[in-house]
């Protein structure tokens, strides 16, 4: 790991998850989901615990950039003692999309309100609240920190369960989902999660999100390639 070179950039993950609105801690009449299972196409251990919040969304009235949420989340660190990582996304419910500060990392769900306040504070303001249980589509926008592993396989420095594979073209959801299925069905170790991706380098990058907590070079290789001799089989 120390031999690998870093390679610094953004880009954005779009994955389904169930999404659950909250009714407690929360700043009154406002909209709030939690994503109870960050990765549900993985069964293991040493997932985060249901006891603390791991991706919290705040639903804002309006789109606010990348820039905005960095700006104001260094502000609020400054101000306060709340430790999180906070980053836009997009979420397509029902054919509606809302727009929303991704929470990452805050110790306790008796932080959200409080959390809330401070972005009130920086100009940000919340979508009223609704009653919500259902999948969503989640676009998160974020900064990554890679190593390349092989020819189109890299691994994130900063969660060392997640890895990105390189793909020819991006592709639909229900595309991506049912070749995941596919695929996860004609393999031995099938479990593991995937999203899908974009990175920018120069040019911007299509890629497969995988996370997989005991994963080796060897088996990312094989994935890769059934990944890539599915999509040239729609090409046909």
């Amino acid at each position: 790991m120390e031999n690998l070179k870093t390679i610094s950039t953004v880009g954005s993950i779009t994955k389904v998850e169930m999404l659950s609105a909250l009714k407690s801690n929360i700043l009154e009449n406002t909209f709030v989901l939690e994503n109870a299972e960050p990765f549900p196409g993985y069964h293991g251990k040493h997932l985060p615990s249901k006891l603390t919040p791991h991706h919290i969304f705040l639903v804002t009235k309006k789109d606010h950039s990348y820039e905005e949420i960095s700006r104001a989340s260094v502000n609020i660190r400054k101000n306060c003692k709340l430790s999180f990582g906070a980053r836009p996304a997009e979420l397509f419910i029902f054919n509606t999309k809302f727009y929303a500060i991704r929470i990452k990392g805050l110790e306790s769900f008796e932080l959200i309100q409080e959390l809330q306040k401070w972005f009130m504070a920086e100009g940000f303001f919340f979508r009223k609240a609704r009653k919500f249980i259902n999948e969503g589509l989640i676009l998160v926008k974020k900064h990554f920190e890679l190593a390349a592993l092989a020819e189109g396989i890299y691994k994130d420095l900063e969660n060392t369960s997640l890895y990105y594979l390189k793909i020819p073209n991006s592709l639909g959801w229900k595309i991506f989902e049912k070749m995941t299925i596919f695929i996860r069905n004609n393999l031995d170790n099938s479990n593991f999660d995937a999203a899908m991706g974009v990175i920018y380098f120069k040019d911007h990058m299509d890629i497969v999100r995988i996370f997989e907590k005991e994963s080796n070079l060897e088996f990312l290789k094989k994935l890769r390639g059934m990944y890539l001799e599915e999509i040239r089989k729609l090409s046909l």
